[in-house]
């Protein structure tokens, strides 16, 4: 049944990812298409402006052609001379005489007699008047487009502009007249905008469309482009359903890695607990040395696990693991049991110290203090020997952490804060700590002997250790010149690194520490004046 949830819920995952990732990729493509079909809109407006530039210098032609031609006014010469400039003319249908009100002329009509009287413009711009949609003398069921100026009339065939229809894209061409802000369409539909917000020549979004106005230099004539915003965003459908299909593919992917993932946190805290109950856990233990004299003094023992597989876990893996689940105790108390069973006897040793990663879980949990005063007892073990380290980030809980450090020193353990420098503490808070040492980090060994800037912490750490009288033990060095510096720059640091030894079983640590016991004797023998 619960193998059943299990996979029913793993299922609901794998569905919700893809559909989560496809609803993105969904939500991209149409970001996508729309970014597209906003730059096709701007450049559709741009093309319809230059149409509508090219009518106006045409129209103004027209007009200077009349009034120069120096013919006598609507005779035979004048007609058949305007007649042949609009059968070349690309938008101009035909030409007109104007005078005192009434219309004596066309090209297409002749003299008039009597002449028609003319009729007010729909709109009048600069003594310009323009006719939107006006029937067309020669035919009354036509319309065209007039532009009466200078006792000259010129018509417009409105469907010049019905090549640049690009359906799903519109467009409507207006005038615009600046001195009363009126708005005047004359071909294609009216738009809702206000005469400001052509002018204006911005993009807007209006009841779920793009329009694009533009306005010419040379004239009051505006276009404006417009497409459904809806249009746009899934113009290409075909790659919308294939980022659809991506999308849900990788959500899915993703959604498998959490499972795998999870499955193998769960899988690991499983394992792990078993490991800790059938004492799978094993510690091994890098020397520290005194840098004056070079000799060993000590250990951090550190806590491994290979698997049954025969696999290495990480202990940031498997220790970080075992605090989420609240059971990193167990842990601390299988490396306290292996480290006073395995090198009980040097932890009986004056001056040898042993320390014990701990975390604040610890601290907080009442029977690991008792849990440590009966290892020393069953042990034998000077107190002393076994010391505790916490990192400077676990220091965080102030009140819980300074009591459980004056506890433990009350019992005689020494406490180290690890990674110093890298945390909180700052010089008023190690002071109310306590504590017995320091442990600098290896980034700031790394800056020895370099130029970086965090080098020049290095010494502050030393005076701050100076003026608290806190040991100090360095950790990660690997060369001589770092051995060196930390030598010099203060009397009685200690040293911890791969220079020195690596992590190794609690049997090869022995061989290290009598080899290192030897060396320091014999040194002593050869200095010594007797």
């Amino acid at each position: 049944m619960v193998l059943t949830r299990k996979r029913a819920a793993e299922a609901a995952l794998l569905l919700s990812g893809a559909v989560l990732g496809g609803l993105v990729a969904l939500g991209v493509g149409r970001l996508v298409q729309l970014n597209a079909g906003r730059e096709q809109l701007e450049k559709y407006s741009v093309r319809l402006l230059s149409q509508a530039d090219g009518i106006v210098r045409e129209t103004r032609d027209a007009v200077n052609v009349v009034l120069n031609d120096h013919l006598p006014f609507c005779s035979d010469d004048e007609l058949s001379y305007l007649r042949k400039w609009v059968f070349n003319a690309s938008h101009v249908r035909d030409m007109g005489r104007v005078k005192d009100g009434h219309l004596y002329c066309t090209t297409a009509l002749g003299r008039l007699v009597p002449p028609p009287a003319t009729t007010p413009g729909d709109i009048v711009i600069g003594g310009r008047k323009l006719f939107a949609s006006s029937p067309l003398l020669i035919n009354p069921q036509a319309r065209g487009i007039i532009i009466e100026s200078n006792g000259v009339t010129v018509v417009l065939n409105p469907a010049d502009y019905e090549p640049l229809n690009q359906p799903p894209m519109y467009f409507s061409a207006l005038v615009h007249d600046p001195g009363t802000g009126r708005v005047l369409p004359f071909v294609g539909q009216p738009v809702p905008l206000s005469g400001a917000e052509i002018v204006a020549q911005t993009m807007l979004e209006r009841n779920g469309a793009y329009y694009r106005p533009l306005c010419s230099v040379l004239s009051a004539v505006c276009v404006v482009a417009y497409e459904s915003k809806s249009t746009m965003a899934t113009q290409d459908r075909a790659r919308l359903l294939i980022l659809m299909g991506a999308g849900a593919l990788v959500g899915a992917l993703v959604a498998l890695t959490l499972i795998l993932f999870f499955n193998r946190q769960r899988s690991l805290v499983r394992n792990l607990r078993r490991a800790i109950k059938n004492g799978e856990l094993a510690v091994r233990y890098q020397p520290v040395v005194d840098l004056d004299t070079g000799a060993i003094v000590g250990a951090e023992a550190l806590v491994r696990w290979i698997t049954e597989s025969g696999e290495a876990v990480p202990p940031e893996h498997f220790v970080a693991a075992a605090e989420n689940k609240g059971f990193v105790g167990e842990i601390t108390r299988a490396v306290i049991t292996c480290v006073t069973e395995e090198i009980d006897d040097l932890l009986k040793l004056e001056g040898f110290t042993t320390t014990v990663n701990i975390t604040t879980q610890d601290l907080c949990d009442p029977a690991f203090f008792r849990f440590v005063e009966l290892r020393v007892k069953t042990a034998r073990i000077v107190p002393q020997s076994l010391g505790f380290e916490l990192t400077e980030r676990s220091t965080a809980d102030r009140d819980v952490v300074i009591h459980a450090i004056e506890r433990l020193q009350r019992s005689g353990h020494p406490v180290y804060i690890d990674d110093f420098g890298t945390g909180y503490s700052s010089l008023a808070y190690l002071h109310d700590l306590k504590v017995s040492a320091i442990k600098i980090d290896r980034a700031f060994t790394n800056t020895i002997g370099t130029e970086a800037v965090t080098a020049s912490v290095v010494p502050q750490i030393l005076d701050i250790a100076s003026r608290l009288s806190l040991m100090v033990v360095v950790e990660g060095i690997e060369t001589q010149t770092q051995a060196d510096y930390f030598r010099h720059a203060h009397p009685g640091i200690r040293g911890q690194g791969w220079l020195f030894g690596r992590p190794v079983p609690a049997a090869h640590f022995k061989r290290l520490f009598s080899d290192s016991l030897s060396a320091t004797k014999q040194a002593l023998n050869q200095t010594s004046p007797l």
